[in-house]
C-alpha cells in the first residue's frame, strides 16, 4: 500500500453526528489491487463483538487498537456492518455517521476499510429493501479509495436457494451502483470451502460473479491447506481467489494438532504453525496473503447472544489476548505481511512450552506412546538446547511434527536429524497422508545412537495419494537415554 499522506480529524475522536464525515478533511489512502496487494486482519473490540462495537461509541479505543492492527504491517481493517442493527430498510443516521468515523479513523492510521454488509440478516426475498439499505450504506463510499472492497454477504449459504437468487440479483447490481470502481466479493464458510464454493460458482452466471471470490479456512492444524487452497483456486477460476478468514483458535479444550499439549503456551505455537502453513502454501500457489481472523482475543461477555456465544474457541482466535498482550502468532503475522518467509518447525528444539504438568517440552512437536520428549538446555549440538527423549525402561513412544514445506512437490524429500546416547537404537521417518489425514506410506531409517551425534538421512519419494509429509522420531524399548537435534526437512 502506497500512503499519500493522512490528516487526523478530532471530529473523528469524539462522538459521531450526522454529516461528521462531510464536515471532516479526508485523509487520502492510494487505491489497493484487489485481492492482490491486500493484507486484511478482521477487527472487533476484545470487550465488544459484533453489535457491541457500535454502542456504546468509543472512538479512542477504536482509533488506538487500529494503529495496533497496523503496526502488523497490514494496509486493510475489515469490519462488520450488522443490518438490523443499523436499521432496515433505512438505516439509522447516528449509525451511518459511526461508519463514517470509523472509516475516517482507519485512514488515519493509514488502512484502508473491507466492509462486510447484511450481517446478522437472511431476508433474501426483499431484493428492493436489500437495495435500499445497501444504496444508504454505501452512499459515501462511491469511489471512496478508503474501501479497498465490498463484501455483499458473509459466508453465504450456497445450499439456501433463496439466498443464490438474492445473490445473483444484487452482486451485478452492487458493482453497477459502485460504478466499477469497488470490487465487489461474496464469501464462503471455512468448514466444507470446496463443497460451498462449487456450489456457488455453478449457481451464478458470468454476469452475477464477483470480481473475486473469497473463502475461509479454519480447517484443524493447516497441514492439507495446500490441497484445499489449490482446488479453491480451480473452482474459482476464472475469477480470482481469495482466502478471506483465516484463524485457529488457542483454546485448551481442543487442538488442531494431535499429541500436543493442551496448554495455553502451547496452543499458541500451534496457531503460529498453522499460520505459517497457510500463508506458505498461498504463496507456492501465487495467491495473496489471507485475511486474517481477528485481532484479538474475546473477553468473557463480549461476544452477544448468538450461535457462537457460547463456544469457548470462538473467544480465543485473537492475534493479541483480550488484555492486549501479544501472542506468537502477532509476530509471525507481522513478518509473514511484511514479506519475510517463515518455514521453521522447531527442529533445533529452541522453543519450548508448557506440558500440562509444567514440563518444558518441545513446542509443536505431538507425543503419543509411554515415552516423552522434553526440551534438555544442558546437552545440544547447536544452539541453547536439544529434545530428550525420557520415559520407563524398556517402554516405547513416537514423536512427530508436520513442516511448513511438508505439502508434497516433485522431486525427493530429504529429512536429516542428529541423534545422539547410548543403549538406544531410534528410528528416523516421514509419515506420508492423504489430504484427509489418512497416512498412505512410510519412509524410515533406524539409528543406533552413540555417545557422539550422529547423522540420520532419510531420502524418499512421496506415494501416490499423499498429500503431505510428516516428521517422526520413534524409539522402542528406550534402555538408556537418548537425545536429538537439528531435525532439518527440505525438497530434492
Amino acid at each position: 500500500m502506497r500512503l499519500l499522506g493522512f490528516v487526523l480529524v478530532a471530529a473523528f475522536l469524539a462522538s459521531a453526528s450526522p454529516g461528521a464525515a462531510d464536515a471532516a478533511v479526508r485523509p487520502t489512502l492510494e487505491r489497493l489491487d484487489v485481492p492482490r496487494e491486500l493484507r486484511v486482519v478482521s477487527y472487533y473490540p476484545a470487550d465488544a463483538g459484533w453489535t457491541r462495537m457500535w454502542e456504546p461509541w468509543r472512538p479512542q479505543r477504536l482509533a488506538a487498537d487500529l494503529r495496533r492492527l497496523r503496526g502488523l504491517k497490514a494496509n486493510t481493517v475489515r469490519v462488520v456492518v450488522p443490518a438490523h442493527f443499523f436499521g432496515y430498510p433505512v438505516p439509522e443516521r447516528p449509525r451511518l455517521a459511526r461508519l463514517a468515523a470509523f472509516v475516517g479513523l482507519a485512514a488515519a492510521s493509514g488502512l484502508h476499510v473491507h466492509l462486510t454488509l447484511f450481517d446478522w440478516w437472511g431476508e433474501y426475498q426483499d431484493v428492493a429493501g436489500s437495495k435500499r439499505w445497501a444504496r444508504a450504506v454505501l452512499a459515501p463510499y462511491v469511489g471512496d479509495p478508503r474501501v479497498a472492497f465490498v463484501e455483499l454477504k458473509n459466508e453465504l449459504d450456497s445450499a439456501d436457494p433463496a439466498a443464490v437468487a438474492w445473490a445473483r440479483e444484487l452482486v451485478p447490481w452492487l458493482r453497477d451502483y459502485l460504478r466499477g470502481g469497488t470490487p465487489v466479493t461474496l464469501s464462503v464458510g471455512g468448514a466444507e470451502p470446496v463443497r460451498d464454493l462449487r456450489a456457488l460458482v455453478a449457481a451464478l452466471p458470468a454476469r452475477a460473479r464477483p470480481d473475486f471470490f473469497d473463502a475461509h479456512y479454519f480447517t484443524g492444524g493447516g497441514e492439507p491447506a495446500e490441497r484445499v487452497f489449490a482446488a479453491l483456486r480451480d473452482v474459482a477460476a476464472p475469477t480470482p481467489l481469495w482466502i478471506g478468514e483465516l484463524g485457529y483458535p488457542t483454546t485448551t479444550a481442543r487442538s488442531g494438532y494431535w499429541g500436543v499439549p493442551r496448554t495455553p503456551s502451547s496452543q499458541e505455537a500451534a496457531q503460529a504453525h498453522f499460520l505459517r502453513l497457510c500463508f506458505t502454501a498461498l504463496a507456492r500457489l501465487g495467491l495473496p496473503p489471507p485475511g486474517v481472523w481477528i485481532l484479538d482475543d474475546f473477553a468473557p461477555g463480549a461476544i452477544p447472544e448468538s450461535d457462537v456465544d457460547g463456544r469457548d474457541e470462538q473467544y480465543r482466535f485473537g492475534l493479541f489476548r483480550a488484555d492486549g498482550s501479544q501472542k506468537p502468532a502477532a509476530s509471525v503475522v507481522r513478518r509473514l505481511f511484511g514479506g519475510r518467509s517463515e518455514t521453521g518447525f522447531n527442529g533445533g528444539f529452541e522453543a519450548s512450552v508448557l506440558a500440562e504438568d509444567g514440563t518444558p517440552v518441545p513446542a509443536l512437536w505431538g507425543s503419543a506412546g509411554e515415552l516423552r520428549l522434553v526440551r534438555d538446555t544442558t546437552t545440544a549440538r547447536s544452539g541453547r538446547a536439544s529434545a530428550r527423549i525420557v520415559g520407563p525402561t524398556d517402554r516405547s513412544g513416537r514423536f512427530h511434527v508436520t513442516p511448513v514445506t511438508g505439502p508434497v512437490r516433485r522431486g525427493r524429500a530429504e529429512l536429516s536429524a542428529w541423534l545422539r546416547g547410548h543403549e538406544a537404537t531410534i528410528r528416523v521417518g516421514l509419515a506420508w497422508l492423504d489430504a484427509d489425514g489418512r497416512r498412505v506410506g512410510w519412509s524410515w531409517v533406524s539409528v543406533p545412537a552413540g555417545n557422539r551425534w550422529r547423522r540420520a538421512v532419510v531420502r524418499a519419494r512421496p506415494p501416490a495419494g499423499a498429500a503431505y509429509a510428516q516428521v517422526v522420531i520413534e524409539s522402542r524399548r528406550l534402555t538408556g537415554s537418548a537425545w536429538v537435534d537439528d531435525v532439518a526437512f527440505s525438497w530434492r
